[in-house]
């Protein structure tokens, strides 16, 4: 999600002028950023939830005070019904504001919602009539230097997806750092617009404990890598294909996701492609 934070003070010590002279005010400010993908798997946090998988997503942008402010919607749709969430669709809505505070630091901070509309209990059947979704406030950075280094930090509001309680779960907090970088291979090939786009992630999540429902439950590590052949088009349209690899480990029982438990230490690897548009 493909997500800043401006100090308020610095907010709030602006002139009603210098505010409207770094915000848009024309529809031409605004971009448009869509996507239409296909996964073999769809892997979350390094635990695989469901096979086959059409994931589009569309995701607006708009210069607000120096930053971005950003809104989207990202799914993912079964195309089989095999893995623990079955054919249940999942809708991720989020929103955030990036802002950039140096020239090498941006902060970004905001919220996704998962929703998951086809099956109230999708994420724990033992939670009947319970709202299907839960929010999550994430706060990060991002750095423009060598390898584009990201952390983030999130904590889900009454998560559901982890243990088998017939209540909700007080959060998870997760913290995660990647790495990526992008080679340009125009100069190998006789044709420009290629390059091979390669990525890391290392993560970490904490459940909250102090609650009944999450008694027993232990810390999670998780980490994988991606990359992908790209081709743009051009600046407005490009495509991709390439490989994913995912491992969740786990100490103690195993976690539940949708009643179906998983074996503490996990590995998936597969493929998937997609064609973006930017507007």
């Amino acid at each position: 999600m493909k997500k800043l934070i401006a100090s308020l003070a610095i907010v709030g010590a602006m002139s009603t002028s210098g505010l409207f002279a770094q915000t848009g005010d024309s529809i031409e400010d605004l971009s448009i950023t869509t996507s239409f993908a296909y996964e073999s798997q769809y892997v979350f946090r390094g635990v695989k939830l469901s096979y086959d998988s059409f994931q589009p997503s569309l995701e607006f942008g708009f210069p607000v005070v120096g930053g971005d402010l950003y809104a989207g919607i990202w799914t993912n749709l079964p195309i089989t019904q095999k893995g623990p969430m079955g054919n249940n669709n999942e809708i991720d809505i989020y929103a955030g504001y990036a802002y950039p505070i140096t020239d090498i630091v941006t902060l970004d901070a905001g919220f996704v919602y998962y929703w998951y509309p086809t099956d109230v209990n999708s994420l724990n059947p033992a939670l009947a009539g319970a709202i299907p979704g839960y929010i999550e406030p994430y706060i990060g950075a991002s750095f423009d230097v060598l390898l584009s280094p990201a952390i983030y930090v999130y904590y889900s509001v009454d998560q559901y997806a982890k243990g088998t309680s017939t209540s909700a779960n007080a959060g998870i907090l997760t913290i995660e750092a990647s790495i990526g970088y992008s080679f340009d291979l125009s100069e190998y090939m006789s044709v420009e617009g290629f390059s091979f786009d390669v990525g890391a992630y290392l993560g970490m999540g904490i459940p909250d404990s102090s609650t009944g429902q999450m008694s027993g439950t232990t810390s999670f590590l998780y980490g994988g890598v991606t990359g992908d052949l790209v081709y743009a088009f051009n600046e407005n349209v490009s495509a991709s294909i390439g490989v994913r690899y995912s491992n969740y480990s786990a100490s103690g029982d195993s976690t539940q996701y949708g009643g179906a438990g998983f074996a503490p230490n996990q590995n998936n690897i597969w493929m998937g492609a997609s064609v973006g548009f930017t507007y």
